[in-house]
């Protein structure tokens, strides 16, 4: 009996079955006792009478039996007359005078005004075994005589057997309907519990999209009701919740930097896709976590907070620290990794820019300096020896402006602050024209300059100015570095969308591990031989600057000993939508 219900209907039941039983003994107990009351009542009176009519009236026995004959009695009671000094013999009326009476009745009697029984097993007059009901009283002058009475119990037994009966009858049917109405009442009670049990259950699996049905206003329809709220108040919670753990881990999906984090028992919480590639040690929950912290650099433990390692061509930063549970113990460890590599080499490239500034300006003011101080000694009185020193101090003030004046030029184009005079040219003659203004060098050292241009023209939307400047550069720097005697081909290409200028020499040409950082400031490939040359480092950066500017690329090709291709390429002009 696991259900409220059946416990329910079985204490209602248990409830109806002893009341009804408590109060069917009581009303069968009561009943009893009022018949048995009346009966010797009735029994009283019929020997009131037989004292009366019999017993007064007469003073032998033979008198006492023909009294009895003209006695009328009621239906059921007999009564008889028994003498105490002859033993309680019977006197009258003869149908008795065979029989004798041990009765507690009579004893009673005998030692007071009367006796009564209220179930005494004797026969009758006809030798048949009955339950009677005695009365015995003491009467005569003298009291030797006793009045007994009796009445068959049989219609008292009877009556009380129909009313036993009847209540039974009645116990059967209020068990029945105590079990119809417990059920109804139980299912009244069990119905909102059942469908709250049904709701916790689901609300248990995760289903917290409940509604529970409220049934009465009631004690357990206010539980109802604050439970369907509460479901409500934590379904929004919790949908709050999953939004911003979705946002969370798609931010730590998404973002750039590695994020890992380890609970107290150093076991791999959380690993988001970019701390894997920039590790790149493999699954990581196989790796223990001392393991991965010695491999960032964390030595020392978490105290240390940060840690570079430089892994390949890669520099790692990583950040460690604890987080906290609710009790302000230590509950993991986060660890953030970022890929400073770009930062790192951005700062080098600071450092060596400052660098080869400092050396850049301080060679020339050097030999400036020198030169000064030895004019100032006295050379300036030779003409011939001071005229050299001024020569060269005017080259290398020369070469200071220069490269001042390309500082400027980069710094205004990392600053946005370059403006460009855009307009249609054509790349042909553009290029053509530089030709013309580099072919003086290139015949100086006897060289071989050919300019290939395309068969029609073509048209583009450019600063003429930068452009020729890019172009300058780039052919100054084939005719600078190629051998006398060397060739120098310029050509044209046209492409789909745009316009490609190969410039390609057979000069020294340039070391693959070179070629990538040719365009970054002040670098040279053979450092010595360019300072001689006159240059800054700073042109190739320029021309990639103004490309970039314009949307334009410039590439390079090289392989050492065997020349250098470099390519410009240049959007074609587009008039309403399509390529001139």
């Amino acid at each position: 009996m696991k259900s409220i219900k059946s416990k329910l209907v079985f204490i209602y039941i248990i409830l109806v079955f002893i009341v009804a039983i408590v109060s069917g003994t009581f009303t069968l107990t009561q009943t009893r006792s009022n018949e048995i009351a009346k009966a010797r009542t009735q029994l009283k009176e019929c020997a009131d009478k037989i004292n009366g009519e019999i017993v007064q009236g007469n003073t032998s026995a033979e008198l006492f039996q023909d009294a009895f004959e003209n006695l009328i009695m009621p239906q059921g009671i007999q009564g008889c007359i028994l003498d105490i000094n002859k033993q309680n013999q019977i006197l009258a009326p003869t149908e008795f005078l065979s029989m004798r009476f041990y009765d507690t009745a009579i004893e009673n009697a005998m030692r007071g005004p009367d006796g009564f029984n209220s179930s005494k097993k004797d026969i009758d007059v006809n030798n048949t075994a009955k339950e009677w009901l005695t009365y015995a009283v003491l009467a005569g002058d003298n009291s030797q005589y006793i009045i007994y009475t009796r009445m068959d119990a049989l219609p008292i037994n009877e009556n009380l057997s129909k009313i036993t009966m009847t209540l039974f009858f009645m116990l059967i049917i209020a068990l029945v309907l105590a079990g119809v109405l417990g059920y109804m009442l139980s299912n009244a009670l069990t119905k909102p519990i059942i469908e709250l049990t049904r709701v916790a259950k689901a609300m248990a699996d995760g289903d917290l999209n409940q509604n529970i049905k409220v049934y009465s206003k009631d004690e357990i329809g206010q539980l109802s009701e604050t439970i369907t709220e509460m479901a409500r108040e934590i379904n929004q919670y919790i949908i709050a919740s999953d939004s911003e753990k979705n946002k969370m881990e798609t931010v730590l999906h998404y973002m750039t930097d590695g994020v890992l984090a380890y609970d107290a028992e150093d076991t791999l919480i959380h690993a988001n896709s970019a701390s894997e590639e920039l590790l790149n040690l493999g699954d990581l929950k196989r790796i223990p976590a001392k393991d991965v912290m010695r491999y960032l650099g964390f030595e020392d433990g978490i105290s240390q907070k940060e840690s570079t390692i430089a892994t390949g061509d890669k520099f790692i930063l990583s950040t460690a620290a604890y987080y906290l549970d609710s009790n302000g113990n230590k509950a993991g460890v986060v660890v953030v990794i970022q890929d400073v590599t770009k930062m790192t080499k951005l700062d080098n490239m600071r450092k060596e820019f400052v660098a080869n500034v400092s050396h850049e300006l301080r060679t020339p003011l050097t030999t400036v300096k020198t030169y000064t101080e030895t004019l100032l000694d006295g050379a300036v009185n030779d003409t011939a020896v001071a005229l050299d020193f001024l020569n060269v101090i005017d080259s290398e003030a020369q070469r200071m402006a220069l490269l001042v004046q390309d500082l400027l030029e980069l710094s205004r184009l990392d600053n946005k602050q370059l403006k460009l005079d855009l307009e249609v040219l054509d790349l042909n003659a553009l290029i053509s024209q530089c030709v013309k203004q580099n072919v003086v060098l290139a015949d100086k050292k006897r060289q071989n300059m050919v300019f290939t241009p395309l068969n029609n023209a073509c048209f583009i939307e450019a600063d003429a100015g930068r452009i020729n400047q890019v172009l300058t550069n780039i052919i100054s720097n084939a005719v600078k570095y190629s051998p006398g005697g060397a060739s120098i081909e310029i050509s044209v290409e046209d492409a789909d969308a745009y316009y490609r200028v190969f410039v390609r020499d057979d000069g020294m040409g340039i070391p693959r591990e070179d070629l990538r950082r040719i365009f970054e400031r002040f670098y040279r490939v053979d450092k010595g031989r360019s300072r001689a040359m006159g240059g800054t480092g700073l042109g190739l950066a320029i021309a990639k600057e103004i490309m970039e500017a314009h949307n334009f690329r410039i590439t390079a090709n090289s392989e050492l000993g065997k020349g250098t291709t470099m390519i410009l390429r240049f959007d074609k002009l587009k008039l309403d939508g399509e390529a001139v």
